[in-house]
This record gives structure tokens, C-alpha cells and sequence, in this order.
């Protein structure tokens, strides 16, 4: 019986983390979106990495991305998505930046960020189902 009320608890526990990390997440999401500025910016050059999820000696490559803030000043940062191949020099993409410090950007697509939340919140869901049987 005691098995069974620590594995009770765990689950609990998990449901509970699982949906402070999700709740937290689409929380950040939504002020990301209201409060941060979308631009586009223009990818001229790579920053590249050691990627060993790739396997060995595999290299990754972030973007170096340059852009023009609301405040009429050019920044030029390290985008936070990394691919296996170089990106492609004058690739455009989006970037939301934090007004108050512009070299915090992100290009993390709108979409991505939703969906991290979306998962979190998705198996806090499955948990709480457990929870509640």
C-alpha cells in the first residue's frame, strides 16, 4: 500500500510541474508576442558549434543575424535556432527583439513557441487524467 500512495504522489507531483511549466510557458508566450517587436533581419554569417546529438565530430551552425530595432540602430546577434547545414547568407527571417535590450533578439518562429508550451500543457493533461481516475 505504501508503493502505492509514493507513486500516487509522484504523479502528483509531476502533474503539478508539468502544468506550471506549461501555464508558464504560454504565459511568457503571450507577453513575447505582445510585448516584444517583430522585424525582419538578414542572416550574414554563421557561428558554428560542436553538435554531439549529430554524432561525432558533427558541426551545428547558428546565424548570425543583423537587423534594425525600432530605435533606428543596426544589431547584429546570434540567432537561437541551430541547423546542421550553414544557413544561407542574406536569408531573411523574423526576429522579435526585447525593446528595452535589442541584442536579446529571437527567431524562433511564433509557432515553436506555442508548441513547447502546447506540449507541456498537453501532458500535464495526460498526468492530471491519471491523477484523477
Amino acid at each position: 500500500m505504501g508503493d502505492a500512495m509514493s507513486q500516487d504522489t509522484l504523479v502528483l507531483i509531476a502533474a503539478i510541474v508539468l502544468t506550471v511549466i506549461g501555464c508558464g510557458a504560454f504565459f511568457h508566450y503571450f507577453l513575447w508576442l505582445r510585448l516584444w517587436p517583430q522585424t525582419s533581419g538578414k542572416v550574414v554569417g554563421n557561428e558554428a558549434y560542436k553538435s554531439s546529438h549529430h554524432g561525432p565530430d558533427q558541426w551545428g551552425y547558428y546565424p548570425r543575424v543583423e537587423f534594425i530595432a525600432a530605435d533606428g540602430r543596426t544589431y547584429e546577434v546570434r540567432g537561437d535556432i541551430g541547423r546542421q547545414k550553414e544557413w544561407p547568407l542574406g536569408w531573411i527571417v523574423n526576429v522579435r527583439y526585447r525593446p528595452a535590450n535589442p541584442n536579446h533578439a529571437s527567431i524562433a518562429k511564433d509557432w515553436q513557441r506555442l508548441l513547447f508550451a502546447g506540449v507541456f500543457l498537453g501532458f500535464a493533461v495526460a498526468t492530471w487524467s491519471v491523477v484523477l481516475k
